[in-house]
């Protein structure tokens, strides 16, 4: 039984992650379709409740489903109001085209039209694709639901991110972690309380360190795309809980990233949210990202149950752009540590950096 179980979460990482796919084409809309190929119009809409049993995924570079360039704003934002409030069926799948917050309609609503379509076809072609695999393992729909309303909320978090990453790809990481934190409740509750001051603030503490590789495509200002191989890790620490922690664990992770990058990247600071059932998100200023995770912990399957958040940052160690290597990290560790000995022990104390002195 357990063998099976982790033949299955492994397919389904694998199903899913092909999303990073994407990265090798032209266009960043879906390229991944299923034997029974949807029409241009069926592929922007949410996934069907008549989904077949087995979900045959393959690449076709050939075909490209772009943005609809006839969005309606107006119609487009009294959709999304009316479903704020409609409830989420348990018997069937729910088309998740819009937000469930009025925050969130109206962050998006700072977008162009060329923005938010561009971005209303993203999402849903990875919502898609997710609920498909989903249904391949014969979950009920008011499972599939729950996950696709946790990632539908995601992407409009990060739906700025999204619809102007000029970067998608896909990327791997192993890692490493601990951590043992009180739950967010219990927190609060001892807040008023004189024990509550030799409590940290995050509830407790969690450490991962992770390794990890990425390829992806960048889309320059010129309109060229180029494509990325980097080799990455990954520093995080706890941010909050909600279910509480404790925790041994040693983890893959596979799937998806958008970032916008402008200018090259050295480390990046974001926010990771553990949720459970519903995988790994990264969100920050630059990325979004959402990844499978699968590994061994103590105590053994716990990592299911956990709710936390991480303060994390990406330290890009080595980077290959076409054919041009170099690595980040030296650069950072130049202009940051190196140009500070330069301040203190040369130029007094005065804002000065080395960039391109030792070059």
């Amino acid at each position: 039984m357990a063998i099976r179980t982790l033949f299955k979460s492994l397919l389904l990482i694998a199903a899913v992650s092909l999303t990073g796919a994407q990265a090798y084409a032209e266009d960043d809309a879906n390229l991944l379709l299923f034997e029974s190929a949807p029409s241009q119009a069926e592929s922007q809409k949410a996934p069907r409740s008549d989904m077949p049993d087995e979900a045959v995924i393959k690449l076709d570079l050939s075909e490209v489903v772009e943005a609809d360039k006839d969005f309606n704003r107006k119609a487009f934002v009294e959709r999304a109001r009316a479903a704020m409030t409609a409830e989420i069926p348990a018997d069937k799948l729910y088309e998740f085209e819009g937000p469930r917050t009025e925050a969130e309609l109206e962050k998006l609503l700072e977008l162009s039209d060329a923005d938010i379509a561009k971005f209303l076809a993203k999402k849903s072609a990875f919502l898609g694709k997710f609920a498909r695999v989903l249904s391949f393992f014969r979950l009920k729909p008011g499972k599939i639901n729950k996950a696709l309303n946790e990632l539908n909320n995601r992407f409009y978090e990060s739906s700025h991110v999204v619809s102007r990453s000029n970067v998608k790809g896909g990327t791997m990481m192993v890692s490493v972690g601990a951590g043992l934190a009180l739950p967010q409740k219990v927190m609060e509750a001892l807040r008023g309380r004189s024990i509550g001051r030799f409590i940290p603030e995050s509830g407790g503490f969690f450490y991962m360190l992770g390794l990890g590789a990425g390829i992806s495509r960048q889309v320059g200002a010129d309109g060229k795309s180029k494509m990325v191989f980097e080799i990455f890790m990954d520093v995080e620490r706890l941010k909050k809980t909600l279910t509480g922690v404790a925790e041994i664990s040693a983890a893959g992770t596979y799937g998806l990233v958008f970032e916008k990058r402008d200018g090259a990247f050295t480390h990046q600071k974001n926010t990771t949210m553990y949720g459970g059932a519903t995988g790994v998100f990264r969100q920050g200023p630059s990325q979004f990202g959402w990844a499978a995770s699968t590994g061994m912990s103590m105590p053994p399957g716990i990592g299911i149950f956990l709710v936390y958040q991480d303060h994390a940052t990406r330290y890009y160690l080595f980077r290959m752009e076409g054919l041009r290597a170099s690595l980040p990290a030296l650069k950072g560790f130049k202009d940051g540590i190196i140009s500070a000995l330069r301040n203190y022990a040369y130029f007094g104390g005065k804002v000065v950096t080395c960039q391109g002195a030792l070059l």
